[in-house]
């Protein structure tokens, strides 16, 4: 996978095609290299023009600049396992993926919203971790440990809905809701995103690079890059860069206490927007 002047904001401005467009770029970098781009543009099925509004959003004046710019990411030199054999389940396959996706979520880690989240870290306001049950109250649990790990206190874990949405309705807006959903669309990890938005909580979130709901509705989001898998209706995604996102919040975490003075003390940065009332 390649990924080329991606952040939050660039993500967030690519319509629903301009997506399917660069995941199948990401997916086929050395094929697009030798294709036009009217040739792009009929394995894709979309239009030149859709092409050009994306290469343009990412930064590039047209497609023979990105198409340039993207042989030369390619041209870099690039680390790999040596001892891996070749197998009938293609093991250097699958750890190249892996090894791209985690290299592609670190591309869109900004120092802004780290330091946001040291800020949070460092007030004393409660911390809640949406723990929705399966592999993703895994990596819950991991983000809890490592947050005790650093000494970090009132750290609360939320494993019912039903508790989660009482919580959210009483509790004071100096608090922070964390939610990590491996698609950012998942109806109750989005129900509770709207209640703690509702009632100006601070969200901070882990979702998929794609546009989605959860995404929105945060006040801090750390988008990761992976393939989704299923099988027979069950779902496997890795979850290999959400763990590599957590762990480099807490490592950064620890770098910055030990070098920079303390933030100020603890405010909320987002306000939910007022409603507008008829009449």
């Amino acid at each position: 996978m390649i990924i080329l002047h991606l952040d939050d904001a660039v993500i967030k401005s690519l319509s629903g095609n301009e997506l399917n467009i660069l995941k199948f770029i990401c997916g086929h970098a050395q094929d697009v290299l030798d294709m036009s781009i009217h040739e792009l543009a009929r394995h894709v099925s979309y239009s030149t023009a859709t092409i050009l509004r994306l290469c343009k959003k990412l930064g590039y004046s047209g497609f023979a600049e990105f198409k340039y710019a993207l042989r030369q990411e390619l041209n870099k030199p690039r680390t790999a396992p040596k001892s891996v054999k070749d197998s009938a389940l293609s093991t250097q396959m699958i750890l190249d993926n892996l090894s791209s996706n985690t290299e592609g979520t670190a591309k869109l880690i900004q120092e802004e919203q780290l330091y946001q989240t040291f800020h949070y870290f460092d007030s004393n306001c409660p911390i809640y971790l949406w723990a929705p049950g399966g592999p993703t109250s895994i990596l819950t649990d991991y983000f809890e440990k490592l947050l005790f790990s650093i000494g970090r206190q009132n750290v609360y874990k939320v494993e019912a809905s039903k508790m989660g949405e009482h919580i959210l309705r009483t509790i004071h807006t100096e608090s922070i809701l964390v939610l990590i959903s491996v698609t950012g669309d998942f109806a109750p990890t989005v129900k509770l995103a709207k209640l703690a938005r509702m009632n100006g909580i601070p969200i901070i979130s882990i979702t998929p690079c794609t546009n989605n709901r959860i995404a929105e509705l945060a006040t801090v989001n750390f988008r990761f890059f992976t393939t989704q898998h299923e099988n027979m209706g069950a779902e496997f995604t890795s979850r290999l860069p959400i763990f590599f996102i957590i762990h480099l919040i807490i490592c950064t975490y620890l770098e910055y206490r030990q070098n920079l003075p303390p933030l100020a003390p603890f405010s909320t940065p987002w306000a939910p927007p007022q409603e507008k009332r008829n009449g």
